[in-house]
């Protein structure tokens, strides 16, 4: 931590609060629909089974869950070869997850989620894996980026999307940076007009009109088994000079037919970062440009 950083940032950032959590290692998003609405209410249906169908001290009656529940077509996912755990769920109350965007999701088998006892190694992933595991998000991001995540993304799936996402963070300050001549402070960053045009930028991973199938890996393009590489910008694949925004358009999964739709597209993300750009360069105390 630097010296007179005292921001309550967790090392951890799969259970950052109590709002929000991250599910991505866990297959979250490795689904063939992979939208909110779809993943929202497969987790849902799963936890509401896992409750009726079984217990935690019952290691027989979590394997024949696994069985019933871990997709095994690979047609039903986006990468085949990584592996989604039957035992993700919502961590909330089941009964209460209307709209569902305040629901934490995480293990379901977990020994802090059930007075001690550790069902992990009948999941996908064995207890080890899980204790010692973190993705590289953990080690990439810097302290601002991860601030500037937690407090902007407020719900679980979106959070998911964006925090494994490195690159989109750093492109948001980077670009940023590029308008404005420096990097913010922090007490700049701590700013609720700042927050929230960092949560505007960061929406359009939710639903990004321009996304490929598979847009929710975002640079990433799902193969056979385990295989993915890097995907090629949209400007790329149509044969045009990319602009300054090509890497957000990347990172967002951006598949476009057109220059009609890479113009809106652009138009689109330049909106998002010039308005957070803005926002870091307006005073606090005056509201005009410093």
């Amino acid at each position: 931590m630097l010296e007179g950083d005292t921001r309550p940032i967790p090392r951890v950032l799969c259970q950052p609060d109590a709002r929000k959590s991250c599910g991505a290692c866990c297959g979250m998003y490795n689904h063939a629909e992979p939208g909110e609405g779809a993943t929202l209410a497969r987790l849902a249906a799963r936890t509401v089974a896992y409750h009726a169908q079984a217990r935690i001290e019952d290691a027989d009656s979590l394997r024949r869950f696994r069985a019933a529940w871990e997709p095994v077509d690979p047609a039903q996912k986006l990468l085949s070869g990584l592996p989604n755990c039957p035992f993700l769920g919502f961590l909330d109350d089941p009964t209460a997850l209307e709209p569902g965007r305040r629901a934490r999701v995480g293990c379901m088998v977990h020994p802090l989620q059930n007075d001690g006892i550790d069902g992990r190694d009948c999941g996908v992933y064995d207890r080890k894996v899980c204790d010692e595991y973190l993705c590289a998000a953990h080690d990439l991001l810097s302290r601002d980026e991860r601030w500037l995540v937690l407090q902007a993304v407020d719900d679980s799936y979106l959070y998911g999307l964006v925090i494994t996402n490195v690159r989109l963070v750093k492109e948001l300050f980077e670009q940023a940076a590029r308008i404005n001549g420096a990097f913010p402070d922090r007490g700049t960053l701590a700013r609720p007009g700042v927050v929230a045009a960092a949560a505007r930028f960061f929406e359009l991973m939710r639903d990004w009109p321009y996304a490929a199938r598979d847009g929710v890996f975002g640079q990433i393009v799902a193969g056979q088994d385990l295989e993915t590489s890097r995907r090629a910008g949209p400007s790329v694949t149509l044969g045009v000079e990319p602009e300054r925004f090509e890497a957000i358009l990347t990172c967002l999964g951006t598949e476009v037919d057109s220059i009609e739709a890479l113009e809106a597209a652009r138009s689109r993300v330049c909106e998002a970062v010039e308005s957070f750009a803005s926002a870091l360069s307006i005073s606090p105390s005056s509201g005009a440009r410093e």
